[in-house]
């Protein structure tokens, strides 16, 4: 219990310091008189008890597994350190539930806390502490056989970007317009 309380006030801590130049946190300090970090906690807390009594608990859980992911991924992405086996298996295990729930709508109402429980699941699945998804990777799919027995694997690659160059042969020249022409 030592522990989480002092993580918890670790997070708190480096939330007062990332935002202590802000102008928006200083006048909401000043106002109520609270430290930004537990504002922000504050309504980090509000925002999704608000999402699931207004949109539901599965909106919360989709939204929840789904938007941190995301930024994790998009950003482990642009820096060019994403770790294959460990994304890859959270997306499938992620679609995989959503494939499975829109053909057996009825699942949610046969598992008491179904959406709670999932929540649950996947978020062990990506969480960075946990790496619950490179458990999965290590026990289940790199069961299945490696990339040397398939023909055509090519190794992944980051991408540089998404720049497409287009090689045009050094001997055509695009065709000049003239100017009454356009």
């Amino acid at each position: 219990m030592e522990t989480l309380k002092a993580k918890a006030k670790a997070i708190i801590d480096d939330l007062n310091e990332n935002l202590k130049d802000n102008e928006w946190a200083k006048k909401a300090e000043k106002k109520t008189g609270v430290k930004p970090g537990w504002l922000v906690v504050g309504a980090g807390f509000f925002l999704a008890a608000f999402s699931v009594l207004v949109f539901g608990q599965e909106f919360f859980t989709k939204a929840t597994c789904f938007f941190p992911p995301a930024v994790l991924s998009l950003a482990k992405l642009r820096s060019g350190t994403i770790d294959g086996p460990f994304w890859i298996t959270y997306w499938l295990i992620f679609n995989l539930f959503n494939v499975t729930e829109s053909i057996t709508d009825d699942v949610e109402e046969w598992v008491p806390f179904y959406h709670w429980l999932k929540l649950m699941f996947l978020v062990w699945c990506f969480h960075t502490s946990t790496k619950g998804s490179t458990h999965i990777y290590e026990n289940i799919f790199a069961k299945f056989g490696d990339a040397s027995e398939v023909d055509d694997a090519e190794p992944m690659g980051v991408p540089s970007g998404g720049q497409y160059v287009v090689n045009e042969p050094e001997d055509e020249q695009p065709m000049e317009q003239d100017a009454d022409e356009i």
